[in-house]
């Protein structure tokens, strides 16, 4: 895939960005999700200092990601946990009617 350059705002600052496998439109729209993360901690917060708060954006959105990898995580356990025991309960079926002469 072509990597594309897009213009995104984020707050008011204008970037030219592009990211590996991204189209301009996902892009867009990940710009502006930031820019709603970050005007709602500047309602939020007192802190008159926009890189700190670009920090704690940044950091919101990485405690998300991580809550999401553990969720996904924890559910490929448990599909893995039920395919095995699936299995099992197959393989004692099959067994149990090879061994009747079915």
């Amino acid at each position: 895939m072509m990597n594309e350059k897009v213009e995104v705002q984020i707050g008011n600052r204008r970037l030219v960005v592009e990211i590996e496998g991204l189209t301009p439109l996902e892009i867009s729209v990940l710009a502006q999700k930031v820019s709603e993360r970050l005007t709602e901690m500047q309602n939020q917060s007192k802190m008159a200092d926009t890189s700190k708060i670009a920090l704690l954006v940044a950091l919101s959105f990485a405690a998300e990601l991580d809550k999401e990898r553990s969720a996904h995580d924890l559910t490929q356990r448990l599909l893995e946990n039920k395919a095995e025991a699936l299995s099992k309960s197959l393989r004692e079926s099959l067994q149990a009617g090879s061994d009747t002469g079915e």
